[in-house]
């Protein structure tokens, strides 16, 4: 479970992590120092119901930013980063980075917003799919929550395609489907 975590943690870590100014050196593998602000990105990552401030999650952090630090370095020794596939896997992560960040930048998620308005109008008009064990219409408070999370996802998601949409224009584009010619 917890190598799951880590695993995912380093995922987000990465996609994720600002360029940040001198910080304090906590560990040091070879040449390479693992600062202080390293394990503060990585705490940040951490699901709620982890005490950030528990000595020996930090413990365990730090060893993890150490082992995934000869893991790369041992990847870079055998030439595993010159891989075609492991090269792919690298540019095809960069390009999820680079394109999360972008949307990130434009469309805040704090800017996305639902009005209880909108929310009982969707209700009103979706109570009859919305239904209980018994049959009848779930309450509206009682399903409240979950139509929120739905109409800003909803949201989210048309703000992103008008947002491609605006800047395709700006790009020439061109579809070519192999072996569909007729």
């Amino acid at each position: 479970m917890m190598k799951k975590l880590l695993t995912a943690l380093t995922i987000i870590t990465v996609a994720t992590s600002p360029v940040m100014a001198k910080s304090k050196i906590i560990a040091k593998v070879d040449n390479v120092e693992i600062t202080q602000q390293d394990l503060n990105d990585l705490l940040k990552t951490l699901p709620a119901q982890y005490d950030k401030n528990d000595p020996k999650i930090r413990k365990e952090l730090i060893k993890f930013l150490v082992d995934q630090e000869i893991l790369v370095q041992e990847a870079k020794k055998e030439g595993i980063d010159k891989d075609p596939k492991v090269k792919k896997q690298i540019d095809d992560a960069i390009k999820q980075i680079l394109a999360t960040a972008l949307l990130n930048k434009k469309i805040p998620a704090d800017k996305i917003k639902v009005t209880g308005k909108e929310l009982k109008a969707f209700y009103e008009k979706h109570k009859n799919e919305l239904k209980g064990l018994d049959g009848k219409p779930v309450p509206f408070n009682q399903i409240k929550a979950f139509l929120k999370a739905q109409l800003i996802k909803q949201k989210e998601q048309q703000a992103v395609e008008e947002y491609i949409n605006s800047i395709k224009k700006n790009h020439k584009v061109e579809i070519k489907i192999v072996g569909e010619e007729k």
